[in-house]
């Protein structure tokens, strides 16, 4: 009985370190890209955000060990800055992918050969920052990603995850978080 009750406590706590929210297309089983764009991050209201976000995403794409090359967000707005053209495949790319749920396949072509990738992978902030919950002093990041085949624009997978730390008086690390949300959103990510 004792091992029963310590089995059904680990699967309730390996369900509460599970991703908030996961989709997967059917295409992503015979999808395996060796190369991979970090395109720049959307991130709203929450700008302080961005640069460190980014050096996550990037980072943590790269020590998966799944892709021969991570073109990193930098590197992408480098190339942005030097394109009036490749800017408003960028743009419009993003955009359509956003609004209606698929890519501008044009656009995502023209970005493909650009940027020499096989994939696309962007990120959302969704919350960031310490505040108050329920009386408590709470630091909170929250990320949304999409992978897209940049051969199709077809959307892959996409997900978001949140943590939430309560805190006294040693504010949590921002970086350090943002860390464990990409490195649960990785796990669920298609390979």
């Amino acid at each position: 009985m004792k091992k029963v009750v310590l089995f059904l406590f680990a699967v309730v706590l390996s369900g509460c370190a599970g991703v908030n929210f996961s989709q997967v297309n059917p295409e992503a089983k015979d999808f395996h890209p060796k190369t991979i764009a970090v395109m720049p991050a959307t991130v709203g209201e929450y700008e302080s955000s961005r640069d460190i976000i980014e050096q996550v995403i990037s980072s943590s794409l790269l020590k998966t060990g799944y892709f021969e090359n991570v073109v990193d967000s930098t590197s992408v707005k480098t190339q942005v800055a030097g394109s009036a053209e490749l800017a408003n495949d960028v743009s419009s790319f993003i955009q359509k992918l956003n609004t209606i749920g698929v890519a501008d396949t044009e656009a995502v072509s023209r970005i493909k050969t650009t940027v020499n990738t096989e994939a696309l992978f962007l990120t959302y902030v969704t919350s960031w920052g310490y505040g108050r919950s329920e009386g408590n002093k709470v630091a909170r990041v929250g990320l949304g990603v999409k992978l897209v085949n940049a051969a199709n624009g077809q959307l892959v997978w996409k997900a978001n995850h949140e943590v939430t730390e309560d805190y006294t008086i040693i504010k949590p690390g921002l970086d350090d978080m943002a860390k464990d949300v990409m490195s649960v959103l990785i796990k669920e990510m298609p390979r």
